[in-house]
């Protein structure tokens, strides 16, 4: 079963490529073997057995018995609603965390001595730069649309850390009740929305 429509629609519940291709191959197989689902996909068991695992943990998955034979099928499309629940409760939380971090950022901006601020073009170039010098191999983005920098700055800024640390894992999230963006490394860029200007904690 190959939906190019479908499968970006789950990878947006933040299924994996091959999490997505597990879950409607088994859909369009009904009950089977783990070895079946491995063939079909073209990856080995053991990688199978492990995606199916967490597909289970989603509520996405079930395993059954037929002649003692261990079967796992896809669970209802309709489950898929339970995913969707989660992740927004998880994004609800994420939020709310945030708009904390925000709030107490902003209270202690003229207070403490770790926040810097920068403005202008040249303020945005050393912010940019030291976000490229960044020591850990993970970059939350969050609301990435609202970032003064441009894509292909911010694309520059990934291609620069990959270069130095091997590989890198970005994650972004968008939060409607938050105007402006958060770049979190191992320091925090906050910048407000639609300004050209940053406060660099940490």
């Amino acid at each position: 079963m190959e939906n190019p429509l479908i499968e970006l629609e789950l990878r947006k519940l933040g299924l994996t490529e091959k999490e997505v291709r597990v879950y409607l191959v088994s859909l369009e197989l009904g009950p089977s073997p783990v070895q079946k689902i491995a063939e079909l996909i073209k990856i080995a068991r053991p990688t199978a057995y492990e995606i199916i695992k967490k597909l289970e943990e989603k509520g996405l998955f079930v395993e059954t018995k037929q002649r003692n034979k261990r079967l796992f099928s896809a669970q209802s499309p309709e489950n898929i609603l339970g995913v969707l629940r989660t992740k927004k409760r998880e994004i609800e939380e994420k939020e709310r965390e945030f708009i904390r971090i925000i709030a107490t950022l902003e209270a202690k901006y003229s207070k403490e001595e770790k926040i810097k601020a920068f403005k202008g073009k040249e303020g945005l170039e050393a912010v940019k730069e030291m976000i490229s010098f960044s020591p850990t191999q993970e970059i939350t983005v969050i609301n990435p649309k609202n970032n003064p920098l441009t894509q292909k700055e911010m694309k520059e800024v990934y291609q620069a850390i990959k270069r130095r640390l091997g590989k890198l894992e970005v994650k972004e999230i968008n939060l409607s009740k938050f105007n402006g963006t958060l770049i979190i490394f191992n320091k925090i860029v906050y910048f407000p929305s639609k300004k050209q200007e940053a406060l660099l904690i940490g």
